[in-house]
Parts: structure tokens; sequence; C-alpha cells
């Protein structure tokens, strides 16, 4: 049973607001790196990043590809329009007396230029994978095995999306197979850790909303931005 359209939904808001804010916060906080062992680092954003595709996850299980796809789609402008007014302010004229403290500003905010660029793309590729693969194999599955579906797309979503944004952020700037490697082995168990509290959180949501979609028949096309 799909919910009539002229129904507001009552929990969208509460993900579509979680979704934007882990978007914004692991988009500032990606190029601080923490350093765990020896010469092996992840980014300060990693933990923060593999919250939103099991947000996007439960939309999608709940809402549809088409919410799914409108959420990620804001994600993507909120962190695009974040990007152009810190690139913006980071260049206006500053008194003499903050010229310190401007220094290190630009330093922590200009790197978001290049690591939104990269985002954008992986984002694209990978995020729209996930909801893809989680809708279709819902379709394929009967509904079925939702914490499976959650595992298997998010990590191969996460895996592209990861493998991607890294390459093109950190390529040049510092050695990347040592971050890699820690980032994508969290990312796995992240993404089986936090596919069971997704799972029941799914759950909750669908009979709150009354909903059960199959997105049979849906245009899977992510650029079309209209419900």
């Amino acid at each position: 049973m799909t919910k009539n359209n002229h129904m507001p939904y009552k929990y969208l808001m509460f993900f579509g607001t979680a979704f934007v804010a882990c978007f914004l916060v692991q988009g500032v906080l990606l190029n601080r790196l923490i350093k765990i062992f020896g010469d092996y680092y992840i980014t300060g954003g990693t933990f923060i990043y593999f919250v939103s595709p099991l947000i996007s996850d439960v939309v999608a299980e709940v809402y549809g590809y088409r919410v799914a796809r409108q959420i990620l789609w804001l994600g993507l402008f909120s962190i695009i329009f974040l990007t152009t007014c810190s690139a913006i302010v980071i260049r206006l004229p500053y008194p003499s007396f903050w010229r310190v403290t401007r220094d290190a500003y630009f330093t922590v905010m200009h790197p978001l230029v290049r690591g939104t660029i990269a985002g954008i793309f992986a984002i694209l590729v990978g995020q729209f994978i996930n909801i893809y693969l989680i809708s279709k194999w819902k379709i394929l599955l009967k509904g079925k095995y939702f914490w499976l579906r959650s595992v298997g797309s998010s990590v191969i979503g996460d895996a592209i999306t990861v493998a991607t944004s890294i390459t093109l952020i950190f390529w040049g700037r510092i050695p990347t197979k040592a971050l890699m490697y820690f980032v994508i082995i969290i990312m796995v168990i992240f993404s089986a850790v936090g596919a069971i509290p997704a799972l029941i959180l799914a759950r909750v949501t669908a009979k709150a909303e009354g909903l059960n979609n199959y997105d049979v028949g849906v245009n899977f096309n992510p650029f079309i931005l209209k419900y």
C-alpha cells in the first residue's frame, strides 16, 4: 500500500534534516586526520559519513527511491551552498589584527572546495547506486532481508564513494593507501552493525507511516529532481 500523495509524511522531515546535518558535518571534518596508531589514520568525518547511507537506506526502504533521490540532492545542494559561502568569506578583506586567525581559517576551510567537488562526483555514483540497489533488491526479494540488502548496497555504494572521494581529495597531499585501507574496514563493520538499528527504524517508521512501497515502474534516473 502506498500513501496518498496528498497526505503528509510524519517523519520524513526528521530523516531529511538528519541526512543534511551528517552531510555538512562530515564535509567540514573530512580534512581533519585522526591518528590511530603508527602511521595509520582516518579522517575526522569517517564515522559521521557512514550514518548518511544508513539514513538513505531507511528512506529508500520506507518512502521509496524517488524520495531518497530527493534527499540525496538536498544533501548535495546543501554542501554546495556551504562550500560556496565559505569560499567567498575566506577571501574577503580582514582587519590587520586578524591575520593569524585568518590564515588558520583559510587553511581549514579552503580544502572544502576540493572535497565538495570530489564528493559530488563520488556521491552521484556511489550513493545513487546504494539507493538503487536497495530498492531493486526489495522488489526481487519481496521486501525481505532488509539487513542483508542494507549491508550489501551500503558496502558497494560506500566502496565506490570512499575510493573515489579519498583518491580525488587527498591525491598528492598525503599517502592514501593506509587511509583507504582503514576507512574500508570501518565501512564494512559499520555497515554490518549499523544495519541493525536501521532495520528497526525502517520497520517502526513504515508502520507509523502506513507505508509499504515497492518501486515498480519507477524511473531510476538520478537526475530527475521532481517526485
